[in-house]
């Protein structure tokens, strides 16, 4: 399974109460064991210049899997999605390996991705709730629950950027990304409310802190 999913899906076992599992434990020891040498974790075929031939068959054929060049730069995209299992853990949340990662992914904030796939800086402000894939909303949520400084440069640019974009309504849009007029459909509006109430928390919990 790739590292990424692996993530996503280990972050709601722990948050299930299955953070003592043994189970669980040897997911984390292998996405440690997946990470790249600076300490953050990438999608190991994207760190291959794979020819489409090959990318087509290792996607749909039963292959060996690939092991990643470690050597080539993490991205922020999956490292972030990965770093929610981490958040939700009461010891691995707290351990040097995930707050390097962490200092890693709140230094790309705002910033292109170091791979093709995603690599648009824009899709930091295009939000989703429940969270899956990175971006601004989730990176910071997992900033707070890993007691990430507030007072540091990148978590100071985020909070002043969530600031200034809450709409007259007191609420947030989902995307950011498009400069076209947001729809106005029951389900953005659900979305609109859950992601703004993530917000509200995230503010809230960083005041808490920086007090």
């Amino acid at each position: 399974m790739a590292t990424y999913y692996t993530g996503a899906i280990l972050a709601t076992i722990v948050e299930a109460g299955y953070e003592d599992d043994p189970r669980v434990d040897r997911c984390f020891q292998w996405l440690l064991s997946m990470r790249q040498d600076d300490g953050g974790w990438s999608i190991p075929m994207i760190t291959h210049k794979f020819d489409r031939e090959t990318q087509y068959k290792l996607q749909t054929e039963f292959l060996p899997p690939v092991e990643p060049d470690r050597t080539k730069p993490f991205s922020h995209n999956w490292t972030g999605m990965v770093l929610r299992a981490f958040a939700a853990h009461p010891i691995y949340g707290h351990s040097e390996d995930a707050r390097l990662a962490a200092d890693l992914l709140k230094s790309r904030f705002f910033q292109p991705d170091a791979y093709a796939s995603l690599k648009d800086a824009r899709y930091w402000i295009r939000f989703e709730y429940p969270f899956w894939w990175n971006n601004l909303v989730s990176a910071m949520d997992i900033m707070v629950k890993m007691e990430v400084s507030a007072i540091d440069p990148h978590m100071k640019k985020a909070i002043n950027w969530l600031v200034e974009h809450q709409q007259s309504d007191g609420l947030w849009k989902v995307n950011y990304y498009s400069t076209d007029p947001e729809k106005s459909t029951p389900q953005t509006l659900d979305r609109k409310l859950w992601i703004s109430l993530v917000i509200c928390r995230i503010l809230k919990d960083i005041q808490v802190k920086i007090a």
